[in-house]
């Protein structure tokens, strides 16, 4: 017991200080390059502004942005073929034991993420910053195999990045097991908790931390005022709803196939780039704007156009192969939603704290986004140390996750995993069943016979090998019929060739069918075993129920175990 205390600690504490490392490195790397990138001074306001400087239009509007979304896009097709990596990397490989996270594509996707911020894309950090805290857990798993539990020093890795990102231990905590691990067991709690604060305390102490919220945000008047709050979470609900469409389905985004996919981060780029000539707060993070928004300092015009030309942005720079986050976004246009609802709400209700409003919107839009709504809450509180803001941030939340759960699951990370076929909502035991392939618990343990046999031959060989099911193979162990003894048996021509036998219907199982989809389908089967065939349809092996119960048993044993480990 000695030994797992002080073996927790260390290893807490590793995690967590080479992730707050990592973190400070990463947002630092961001701001040098974002003023190197996006000269801060530039003003186009105007086009006489243009004409007068048309080199520094070429270059920071044109150039940059295009040349860095080109840089992206081959680092994507040479290092990584046709995908970033992200968190729903991060989910999947703490729910399956065949998808594990490797260092190299966290390095390249955080490179890769820092480019594309960098030069204006409308990405955000958190979501990078997770991926590759994660792999710096499923790293340090590595070096110390036997010590450390895989999701659990992954879930330890992702708290950390949260914790010394936002300045929010607990909600760091929260969030790895509210939307990474989605288990509560008490193994998970104390390395993840070390970890997050360990990477809390040496942020602040060694770099200091930098809140999106400074303080207190406002009050509750009266209880008039949580219809509109409960108002401002539907309608972040339904407009999340669009967003993450627009991020993950097909037919939300025209067909780009016939452009290169080294190409389209480039054009990604030059079109934030052209959007940023005039509307410069849409295209990187944002979090000066947020706070413009959260302090009352953005009008309705321009709260209109930041939801509009954001949500726009971060649609176009995901889908075309730039990478960042989804949260920060998010925030983005969670903010404008409450300053415009603000707008009209406080035509009926004079009194109603507008701030308050903007924050509960931002949380409950981010909420349905990312499928946190405690670990958002959580953010509030320790950002502000403001109850009441959490109070309200909550009741937004409740209903607009009500409202998106219903389209597009518990956040964007499961429908891009849905969009893969693994669908989280089977639970951890079912989604491990997906990634075991049939072929892996198949057998040769079965009667075979020839062509060339007849009736009462394979009768013989089947009461030898003392089986009630025989399967008809050619040369090349291609599958042609399936026969039960008893079958034989009626059959009045004993000397009659199989291959003259009608040809039976009958349960058949490929090799890259997953157990849990072989289940299935065997539901209604009744018989000896079923025969498993390959990409040819010659016969594999074959699988009986005792074999897809006994896996079945096996894992759900294995996760319970895991669950309840303390």
């Amino acid at each position: 017991m000695f030994l797992s205390i002080i073996i927790t600690l260390v290893l807490g504490s590793i995690i967590g200080i080479i992730t707050s490392i990592s973190v400070y490195g990463f947002i630092s790397l961001v701001k040098l390059l974002t003023n190197a990138f996006r000269n801060p001074e530039r003003n186009f306001e105007t086009i006489s502004a243009l004409f007068n400087n048309t080199g520094e239009f070429i270059l920071f509007i044109i150039l940059i942005p295009f040349t860095i979304g080109l840089i992206v896009g081959i680092l994507r097709e040479i290092a990584l073929g046709d995908r970033w990596h992200g968190p729903p990397d991060v989910i999947l490989a703490t729910h399956s034991e065949k998808k594990p996270l490797d260092i190299k594509s966290g390095f390249i996707s955080s490179f890769a993420s820092i480019l594309s911020i960098s030069a204006g894309g409308s990405v955000g950090q958190y979501g990078p910053l997770v991926h590759f805290g994660a792999t710096i857990g499923a790293e340090i798993n590595n070096l110390f195999p036997k010590k450390t539990q895989y999701d659990i020093v992954v879930g330890a890795g992702v708290a950390s990045a949260i914790s010394s990102g936002f300045g929010a231990p607990l909600a760091g905590l929260i969030f790895a097991r509210e939307v990474i691990l989605r288990h509560q067991s008490m193994a998970s709690f104390a390395p993840i908790l070390v970890a997050s604060i360990v990477s809390y305390v040496f942020t602040k102490s060694v770099f200091g931390i930098e809140p999106i919220f400074l303080g207190s945000i406002g009050d509750i008047e009266s209880l008039y005022d949580f219809p509109f709050f409960i108002a401002a979470g539907v309608i972040c609900g339904l407009i999340s709803i669009i967003y993450m469409k627009g991020l993950t389905h097909p037919k939300f985004f025209p067909d780009i196939s016939k452009i290169k996919p080294v190409l389209q981060p480039a054009i990604a780029g030059l079109i934030c780039g052209l959007i940023s000539l005039y509307l410069p707060q849409v295209i990187g993070l944002g979090t000066e704007s947020i706070r413009e928004m959260i302090e009352g300092k953005i009008n309705l015009k321009y709260a209109i156009y930041f939801l509009f030309f954001k949500l726009f942005l971060t649609v176009v720079c995901l889908r075309m192969g730039l990478i960042g986050g989804v949260f920060a976004p998010a925030l983005f246009i969670g903010a404008s939603i409450g300053v415009i609802l603000g707008f009209f709400f406080q035509q009926i209700n004079p009194e109603l704290d507008l701030n308050l409003l903007t924050v509960a919107s931002m949380s409950a839009f981010a909420s349905c986004v990312i499928g946190g709504p405690v670990a958002n809450m959580m953010i509030i509180l320790e950002l502000t140390s403001d109850y009441e803001a959490t109070l309200v941030a909550g009741l937004s939340i409740v209903f607009a996750s009500l409202i998106s759960y219903k389209v597009i699951g518990q956040s964007v990370f499961d429908r891009v995993l849905l969009n893969k076929k693994v669908d989280l909502k089977i639970g951890r035991e079912n989604i491990k069943l997906q990634q075991i392939e049939v072929s892996e618990i198949s057998h040769k343990d079965y009667c075979s016979l020839s062509l060339k046999m007849n009736v009462n031959e394979a009768i013989k060989k089947m009461v030898k090998l003392q089986k009630a099911e025989c399967y008809l193979v050619d040369d090349k162990k291609i599958l042609i019929n399936k026969f039960e003894l008893h079958f034989l048996l009626n059959q009045k021509n004993k000397k009659k060739y199989l291959k003259d036998l009608k040809l039976n219907e009958f349960l058949k199982l490929k090799t890259t069918s997953s157990v849990f989809k072989s289940i299935e389908k065997c539901k209604t089967f009744v018989g000896e075993s079923i025969p498993v065939l390959g990409e040819n349809k010659e016969i594999f092996g074959v699988v009986s129920e005792g074999d897809l119960l006994k896996i079945y048993l096996k894992v759900s044993k294995e996760e319970k175990d895991h669950e309840n480990e303390d």
